[in-house]
């Protein structure tokens, strides 16, 4: 037989600093029949001379620069199927595609993305044909050009291999209370990469776990408690580090109690916020409880994170809280106490940052961005602080807290300042929002829970006017293009039976006619929920019922003209919510649902909460479109103001104020743009050039004089989509 060479050229490392580079070519000589020591030299002492060893059939010619040394194609001609050895030597086909070919061949494991794991059973070359025993399609034949192209090798490592040869035992060792835990190990071990080339471990999250176990090695009805005994156990163990958000993978490490672990991911991490996390989810008290050693160094990495400048205060706040919970949970009596205490001073944590001292650093107007990230409890130790921080001033502070921080803030504030400061004062700032009309959808749901509560002295003496701020912030949130924020308010309005008839209870029919007729004729509320609050405010006030009859003539719903562009941002937001938002948040749920307690299952109540929003903007987007008849006012007249123009108006002190009028749903009030159907849009349409009017300079200001100048069509950008040119 022709013998090829397999040329090995200068070596500048030495074998030892790579001993698995050695057992491989030690292995190559070994099977070519060759001494280890070729070349003059043996392979622990390294190769210091060019040399030549004569391997077989070899045909593979491997440069060596340092140490990037690759004999992987030599091992492999030594191993390859026979069937495609005689055939690489008849030169009927190419090394590289029969080394290929041979990770197909018989007695290899292979994944099929529907059927599962299987093994090669036999294979014909000549009728290229192959016979796999799947695991949901056994001794199943098919082409081999099609199993080239649609097989996946899998390395024999791999841990999906031990569980097809074997699923009984698999599953006995993941059930088991002794073995599950070396089993998972076993698998998050052996997740080798199917990747052609690619020799090496890929970390696994819970859905990986889920999707390559669940039906495999745990009946998938039984998936979700086998996985919550799991991540128990795992959370448990100090080899095991859970992930602390979605998108992180589990982690092995080598740790010798929890405590230990828990100090070593806290340094591992890789932002504040993954810190709070991993406090959050470690039990603290319980791991570190009367280990003050421990305690100390974790104290003091945290003391060090906090004096840091950061640009996540909102974790720095948290990470005080927690610090000073960490005594009291871990100290026993006063022995622990000073125990711990000593320990604190060894590693040289003398003095810390007090809550207080931090604030007094960060306005109100600052810290309302993100004080709703907190949990309540901690919100309330920032409020305590406050009042330390801010002994004359905190309940001006934290009033900014309740007007602002929005729906995760508002109670818990109210609640506090109630407990603790002037009530008169918190009401009369409550008082000048609701006349106004710009107080924030959160704190009209929270003086409508509380309407018989603690703040029914507030509702009870401005409530004919908290009815037209509640209908005002709807229309103003739906204009502005962000209906979700008020959406729990006009859920609470139409799901809430009690609220519209308690609002005009103790009011005169007259009063109480302004607060019916703004529902009843308001845009953003479905016909239905119209419908039934008019009728719920009827039993209080019959009368009301003129304001439907006035309007039931014309029966057939009322077209409702809108621009081609506000047409085609509702329609895009409508098929985002369908086809993206609510198929993301059915995944969302199925994951949280997943992580189990689903009463204080946070991810999982506010996926759900969600899916509400979701479910009803679809719904009312739906009947919007149906409803609406896109225009681009091509038609309108110039001769006096309708749909479709600007008209320009000239003041008394000759200022020019330019309003234009468009569709129901372009109502812009920066720009000065109003929709037709508004009051506003209405007082306007019909004038002429020379007609005198009062308006106001501003949306929401006071009326002046102004005379009409001149009427165009309005601008095309303010109509047409961003993606139409002009």
């Amino acid at each position: 037989m022709q013998h090829k060479s397999l040329v090995i050229y200068d070596v500048r490392s030495t074998i030892q600093e790579i001993p698995a580079l050695a057992r491989e070519l030690g292995e190559v000589c070994r099977l070519a029949g060759l001494p280890s020591s070729s070349m003059g030299n043996t392979w622990g002492n390294g190769l210091n001379e060019p040399g030549e060893i004569f391997i077989g059939t070899c045909v593979h010619i491997v440069m060596i620069f340092g140490i990037d040394l690759d004999t992987r194609c030599a091992n492999m001609s030594l191993r390859m199927h026979s069937d495609l050895e005689k055939l690489v030597n008849a030169g009927k086909i190419p090394m590289n595609f029969a080394e290929r070919m041979d990770r197909i061949s018989p007695g290899k494991y292979v994944m099929h993305s529907e059927w599962g794991v299987g093994k090669v059973e036999v294979w014909s070359l000549s009728k290229q044909a192959v016979k796999v025993n799947f695991e949901k399609r056994p001794g199943y034949v098919m082409g081999l050009k099609l199993a080239f192209n649609q097989l996946t090798p899998l390395p024999e490592k791999h841990f999906l291999v031990a569980c097809y040869e074997d699923p009984k035992a698999a599953r006995s060792r993941a059930e088991g209370k002794d073995t599950m835990l070396a089993f998972i190990t076993e698998v998050l071990e052996n997740n080798y990469s199917l990747r052609e080339g690619v020799n090496e471990v890929l970390p696994m999250q819970p859905e990986d776990l889920e999707r390559f176990l669940s039906g495999r090695v745990i009946p998938t009805e039984e998936w979700r408690p086998w996985w919550e005994k799991a991540r128990a156990a795992m959370r448990q163990s100090p080899h095991f580090r859970l992930p602390t958000k979605r998108g992180e993978a589990i982690c092995l490490r080598r740790a010798e109690s929890a405590a230990e672990a828990l100090l070593a991911d806290y340094q591992d991490a890789g932002s504040l916020e993954t810190c709070v996390r991993i406090l959050d989810q470690a039990h603290v008290g319980e791991v570190l409880r009367g280990q003050y050693d421990a305690a100390a160094k974790l104290i003091a990495a945290m003391e060090k994170d906090i004096q840091r400048d950061h640009m996540e205060p909102q974790h720095v706040l948290q990470l005080i809280i927690i610090r000073d919970e960490i005594p009291a949970r871990v100290a026993e009596g006063e022995a622990g106490r000073a125990a711990l205490q000593q320990a604190m001073e060894k590693e040289g944590v003398q003095q810390t940052i007090q809550l207080s001292d931090k604030l007094r650093d960060i306005p109100a107007e600052e810290l309302v961005h993100y004080i709703g990230e907190l949990p309540p409890t901690r919100q309330l130790c920032v409020y305590k602080a406050v009042r330390e921080a801010y002994p004359e001033d905190w309940q001006a502070y934290l009033t900014h807290l309740f007007l602002m921080g929005g729906q995760r803030v508002t109670s818990t504030a109210a609640d506090f300042i109630l407990q603790n400061g002037n009530k008169e004062q918190l009401f009369s700032e409550v008082d000048a929002g609701i006349s106004r009309q710009t107080l924030q959808p959160s704190v009209l749901i929270w003086l409508c829970k509380e309407r018989h509560g603690v703040a029914k002295e507030a509702v009870e003496r401005s409530k004919m006017a908290l009815g037209a701020a509640i209908i005002s912030a709807i229309e103003r949130d739906s204009a502005d293009g962000a209906p979700n924020r008020a959406l729990r308010l006009r859920n609470m309005l139409v799901e809430d039976k009690q609220l519209a008839p308690d609002l005009v209870t103790g009011l005169s029919e007259p009063e109480a006619r302004p607060f019916a007729k703004s529902i009843y004729d308001s845009a953003v509320l479905p016909d239905l929920d119209r419908n039934f609050l008019l009728a719920s405010m009827m039993k209080v006030h019959p009368g009301l019922q003129e304001i439907a009859l006035a309007r039931s003539a014309p029966k057939a719903k009322q077209t409702l003209y809108v621009s081609l562009r506000s047409f085609a941002q509702r329609k895009a937001e409508y098929e985002e919510i369908i086809n993206v938002k609510i198929p993301k948040n059915k995944h969302d749920l199925e994951i949280t649902r997943a992580e189990g307690d689903l009463r204080e299952n946070g991810g999982y109540q506010d996926a759900k909460a969600t899916r509400q929003v979701l479910v009803r903007r679809s719904e009312e987007l739906s009947r919007q479109l149906a409803q609406a008849q896109p225009t681009d006012f091509a038609d309108a007249s110039c001769d006096a103001v309708s749909m479709g123009t600007s008209v320009t108006f000239v003041t008394e002190d000759g200022g020019e104020v330019v309003y234009t009028v468009l569709g129901a749903w372009d109502s812009v009030p920066e720009e000065r743009v109003v929709a037709y159907s508004s009051k506003l849009g209405a007082k306007l349409i019909g004038h002429k050039v020379g007609d005198s009017v009062r308006l106001p300079l501003e949306i929401g200001g006071d009326p002046v004089k102004m005379t009409v100048r001149s009427i165009t069509p309005a601008p095309r950008h303010l109509i047409f989509p961003d993606d139409v040119e002009g």
